[in-house]
């Protein structure tokens, strides 16, 4: 991707994948938070856990998404496939490999893929 403004880090990763956690809300406001701590994030506010399927029928499963100072991250889930979709949006540095492990051991990740947008 291009970078517009280079004088502003940024760094993004999504991980979709396959997951056997038992995910419920409660699951996602700590995994969340977990995720932040593990990052060392600064938390603007607590967990914002929504679920599609209450407004429409077409999206089946929860999602969640936190704030922070350094900027937030999203969680999307669809129960009926137990597939998760994880985007992570930093303006700090943090391992991805590190980070990647952390989530495939914290969802149960059956399968999963990522990357990270690269600026140029």
């Amino acid at each position: 991707m291009k970078n517009l403004l280079p004088q502003i880090f940024r760094k993004r990763l999504i991980i979709e994948g396959f997951y056997e956690a038992n995910i419920n809300k409660e699951f996602i406001k700590k995994f969340l938070k977990d995720l932040s701590d593990f990052l060392k994030m600064n938390v603007i506010t607590e967990p914002l856990i929504f679920s599609p399927e209450e407004k429409s029928d077409v999206h089946k499963g929860l999602g969640g998404f936190m704030a922070w100072v350094e900027s937030g991250v999203a969680l999307y889930t669809w129960s009926i496939y137990k597939f998760f979709t994880l985007d992570i949006y930093s303006c700090k540095d943090f391992n991805l490999e590190e980070t990647v492990t952390f989530i495939k051991k914290y969802l149960k990740a059956s399968k999963l893929v990522y990357e990270e947008i690269k600026y140029s």
